[in-house]
């Protein structure tokens, strides 16, 4: 079986195809440069270093309370209903634990016969991808998200996958939805205990409460819970407007070099 090498990584034929198709469509047009190089590879020294995540906003506690709310644009919650959703979070020892308690939380937006999707991967993977919402298996959505994770050498296995709302949607989801999770998105983040977080649109980047459209948070290095959050576009948006690959694929080009950093 022929095997694509991309840095550090192994990506077997169908994810380099799917790489490859990425790397077309967001503008590369060569093969090789006049001197080899590992595009992966962190940036000489005598380049300008990573910008350090930027400090959050608020406090680390994932778009929750007051001050998130006045961010995102939202109500804030109750003080009491954020209270006991916060300790049910919190009383989940682990990932499995806290995976049966979004399902049993009473929510409108709770399917009965779907299983809830706040998380998915193990403890201390290093990489987290960030979205808004679930996508179907499939979907172009969820092909083109594929696609560009295979391109900067992340496969299925190399990252975990976090999801603002538990539940697919046919819209975005609303702000006082997404502050409804935060507790328990918080609580995952902390389980889980990755080391970069790559965020896709604006409901997943905005856990860093950060109240700028998504147009200006991409690219810019954020924080939450002291976790290092690149934001850049959703695959969605990236469908509707093709031209905006470009500047995506530059976000995934700087996210695969911090990564790859010591």
């Amino acid at each position: 079986m022929t095997v694509v090498r991309q840095g550090n990584t192994n990506i077997r034929d169908a994810e380099g195809v799917s790489a490859l198709a990425w790397l077309v469509t967001a503008g590369a047009d060569a093969l090789v440069t006049d001197a080899p190089r590992n595009w992966l590879a962190a940036p000489p020294a005598s380049c300008a270093a990573p910008p350090a995540p930027r400090p959050p906003q608020h406090p680390p506690t994932v778009i929750a309370g007051p001050a998130a709310a006045a961010a995102t644009g939202a109500r804030p919650a109750p003080p009491a209903a954020l209270a006991a959703t916060t300790a049910l979070a919190e009383a989940a020892v682990d990932l499995p634990a806290l995976a049966a308690a979004v399902a049993e939380f009473p929510h409108p937006l709770r399917r009965p016969g779907l299983v809830a999707q706040l998380w998915r991967g193990e403890p201390d993977t290093a990489v987290a991808i960030l979205c808004d919402q679930p996508e179907e298996p499939g979907s172009p959505a969820a092909m083109l998200r594929e696609r560009m994770l295979a391109a900067i050498g992340l496969a299925p296995a190399d990252h975990a996958v976090g999801h603002v709302v538990p539940w697919p949607l046919a819209r975005a989801p609303r702000a006082e939805e997404a502050m409804a999770f935060a507790p328990f998105l918080a609580r995952a983040l902390a389980l889980a205990r990755p080391r970069f977080i790559l965020a896709f649109g604006q409901a997943a980047s905005a856990v860093a409460g950060d109240s700028r459209g998504i147009a200006s948070l991409r690219g810019n290095w954020l924080a939450v819970a002291g976790i290092p959050l690149l934001a850049t576009f959703h695959p969605r948006q990236l469908l509707a407007q093709p031209e905006l690959k470009r500047l995506a694929w530059a976000d995934l080009q700087a996210f695969a070099a911090r990564i790859e950093t010591p």
